[in-house]
């Protein structure tokens, strides 16, 4: 079970983070301020991270000849961290990578060559675009992302990631912001437990997963930004 909060709840959390007094009584004027420190500091965390929980895949079928394409209904540009492509009959999924150069673009914005499999993808507008074209309709494109963040508005909304993460690193920036002696000490527990969360969340796994008799080999994956590069913590 994930560890979310309402709104309500992550700005008590803040303020016992932060030392501040905790009476709904006092503070009033720091409460939108905090609100608002939450929200951005979930954008900013969703942004920086790839969250194991909030893991979700959608496909697209290649169409021959079709280079431009719609993104899933569930999928915007912003959430893609992955994209692979098989043969639509298979399994064998292979990475595709992120950029298309200007050389694949023909005069008029079309592709400058078709083949199967899909080797590049790139954001065209609101759409992507594929290189080369397909030359059937055998393949399937998936993208990898994470779920979009539900709203932080109204008392009663919930987080999307982890509460604790959340309020520690608001509570880092109030501290800092007050000059105060722990804020450094506030923001290395934030970044310690970020970093914890994270790896509990994917390193287990992949090492148990390895046992299994008979499973797929994750090799030639496509690395997990952030996750495949943290940096350990003495």
């Amino acid at each position: 079970m994930r560890n979310t909060a309402s709104l309500a709840n992550l700005v008590l959390m803040v303020r016992a983070e932060a030392g501040h007094s905790l009476s709904t009584a006092q503070g009033q004027n720091t409460v939108d301020v905090i609100k608002a420190l939450i929200a951005r500091t979930q954008t900013e965390l969703w942004t920086a991270y790839q969250w194991p929980t909030l893991k979700i895949r959608a496909d697209t079928p290649t169409a021959q000849g079709q280079y431009l394409y719609d993104f899933p209904a569930n999928m915007s540009f912003e959430q893609v961290r992955q994209v692979w492509t098989a043969q639509s009959a298979s399994y064998a999924w292979t990475p595709v990578n992120y950029g298309i150069n200007e050389d694949c673009i023909a005069p008029g914005g079309g592709s400058s060559q078709t083949g199967d499999p899909v080797l590049l993808w790139d954001v065209d507008g609101d759409q992507f675009r594929l290189w080369p074209t397909p030359s059937t309709s055998a393949y399937s494109i998936r993208m990898i992302g994470m779920q979009p963040l539900d709203p932080l508005v109204a008392d009663s909304d919930m987080s999307t990631l982890d509460a604790t993460c959340i309020s520690l690193f608001v509570a880092a920036e109030l501290l800092a912001r007050a000059k105060a002696e722990d804020a450094p000490m506030k923001l290395q527990k934030a970044q310690k437990y970020t970093l914890a969360l994270l790896g509990n969340s994917i390193s287990a796994k992949r090492r148990v997963s390895t046992l299994a008799a008979g499973a797929p080999s994750n090799r030639g994956a496509q690395a997990t930004p952030y996750v495949d590069y943290i940096p350990q913590t003495h």
